[in-house]
């Protein structure tokens, strides 16, 4: 009997707590009476046989979600598919969707929402898309207990979630267990939110989506990633992380090496890339590393990937050297831009005997397009016999109204590169006032200016010395004449010399009276 009861109240609280968990009745949904003269409704059977239901209640000016699914979509198996669309409403609270074993896909964009009523989908485990972009929602409204879905027995059910948006919000952080309840969650969208440091609590949750195909952090003002970010997404194929603030292309995307398929750094503050950068990126197939505004030089090596089929190197207006030799390594390359750079030369050798045409194909045989436009080339030889091995009638001349025209020599300057050929390049004598000439240094960094200015202060220098030795020499040798100059010597007249003049006066006084006295006396006896 004890065993009985404790059954029975076990089933008793799952039920008041399944119930406590149901639509709150305190809060009003949106009061429609015909669902489908308000909203659009739609209904389709594809090939399949499988029923295909849409309700569009877009800019309808709706506060809440609608109660329940309109009557027009019947019993909603689990062989249907609904779409449902809000927005563009004024729904600042998302409340608890209305129970349906159909498949959902729910879009409420620019809806100024700020909450989500947990849980979300108690009613709704097959929901596969949640687009809530464009709206405002903080860190504090993504709960764990948001995404459970029914209870059932001991624990609730995870939901069928597969694609979930969330860009364009105010999320500064997300809880460690956020998704613990979708373990089929393949799109993560985190694009334009406030993730600018990715902290433990951040990294744990965003590394135990291990079924994770896609992740969008691009727009966050992130500079680093935690070194075991992506240890446990072994199956993310497509990662952007464009916008951001990275100087240095992180350590731990090389820990998708096997797996990661399409990466996105356009619009970061890469200076340069080496060939450290993407050495283990095996199947890397679509690179993007455009709008870059202080990328300088792309090493030898970086762009050594086998897999790769397209490569979008445009728009960075600093960037001077690009080893086009090392793409050879990519058979399977099919799409090159490479526009609106500081490229003025490329260098391509092809080792084969046989003609230009046959070389390219042999080196990239899949490659359809090659945008080279809005350059400052240096129409040289070596310019032109590399875009014949690349192919020029795969070469795009113009992009976005600019054509690829040359900047240097002079005499060339302006031609559009489709009007020459590398025959008329190579065979070609530039008079020597148009011939290009090394940009020299300013004057004082020029080396015979530096050597010169060297031995003038050498010089200065010694002399310098030597003027000082002989006026020490001189001063010492007068010190020990007569004819040196002696220094004076002040002595106090009131402390000495007065003191002994008044006591010499007087018998200086008496001396002169005694000598006088005896001159008169003397004289006297000689008359």
């Amino acid at each position: 009997m004890k065993h009985k009861f404790l059954l029975l109240l076990l089933t008793g609280t799952a039920l008041l707590l399944t119930f406590a968990d149901g639509q709150h009745e305190d809060i009003p949904y949106q009061a429609v009476t015909k669902i489908c003269e308000a909203c659009v409704c739609l209904s389709n059977q594809d090939s399949n046989h499988r029923l295909h239901q849409t309700l569009n209640c877009d800019m309808k000016n709706f506060e809440h979600i609608l109660p329940r699914w309109p009557t027009e979509f019947g019993t909603q198996s689990t062989g249907t598919e609904i779409v449902a669309t809000y927005s563009g409403n004024r729904i600042r609270l998302l409340q608890q969707l209305p129970a349906t074993n159909a498949t959902l896909t729910l879009s409420c964009r620019h809806c100024g929402m700020q909450q989500l009523q947990a849980p979300l989908f108690m009613d709704v485990p097959n929901v596969e898309a949640l687009y809530l972009s464009w709206n405002e929602i903080a860190e504090d409204a993504l709960t764990p207990e948001l995404f459970r879905g029914p209870f059932k027995s001991t624990k609730y059910e995870p939901i069928g979630l597969k694609d979930l948006d969330l860009s364009h919000n105010r999320i500064a952080l997300l809880y460690r267990k956020l998704f613990e309840h979708t373990p089929q969650l393949l799109k993560l969208n985190l694009a334009y939110n406030r993730l600018s440091v990715l902290d433990a609590g951040t990294a744990a949750a965003l590394g135990s989506v291990t079924s994770l195909q896609r992740l969008d952090l691009s727009h966050n003002g992130l500079m680093t990633l935690p070194t075991d970010l992506f240890v446990q997404l072994s199956s993310l194929r497509v990662l952007d992380l464009s916008g951001n603030e990275f100087t240095v292309v992180p350590a731990s995307i090389q820990q998708l090496g096997k797996s990661l398929v399409q990466l996105n750094l356009s619009g970061n503050q890469f200076t340069s890339l080496n060939a450290q950068n993407f050495q283990k990126l095996e199947a890397l197939r679509r690179l993007n590393i455009s709008d870059l505004p202080a990328l300088r030089t792309i090493g030898r090596g970086a762009l050594v990937l086998p897999a790769l089929e397209q490569l979008e190197c445009a728009r960075n207006p600093k960037l001077e050297l690009l080893e086009l030799q090392d793409l050879l390594a990519s058979r399977a390359l099919s799409q090159l831009d490479i526009s609106h750079n500081a490229l003025n030369t490329l260098t391509l050798n092809v080792s084969s005997s046989n003609s230009s045409n046959s070389s390219s194909a042999a080196a990239w045989p899949r490659l359809r397009s090659v945008s080279i436009a809005a350059n400052p080339w240096y129409c040289s030889c070596e310019l032109m016999q590399s875009l014949e091995l690349v192919g020029m009638p795969r070469v795009e001349l113009s992009a976005g109204g600019a054509e690829a025209r040359c900047d240097t020599p002079y005499l060339l300057a302006g031609t559009p590169l489709y009007n020459l050929t590398s025959q008329q390049i190579c065979s070609m004598v530039i008079p020597k006032k148009y011939r290009a000439v090394e940009e020299e240094p300013p004057r004082f960094l020029r080396r015979r200016y530096v050597v010169l200015t060297a031995i003038i202060a050498s010089v200065v220098v010694v002399l310098g010395l030597i003027i000082g030795f002989i006026v020490v020499c001189v001063r010492r040798r007068l010190k020990g004449s007569d004819y040196g100059v002696q220094p004076i010597r002040y002595t106090s007249v009131r402390g000495s010399n007065l003191s002994a003049f008044s006591q010499l006066q007087p018998a200086s006084v008496a001396s002169k009276f005694n000598n006088a006295a005896s001159a008169g006396a003397t004289g006297a006896a000689n008359a």
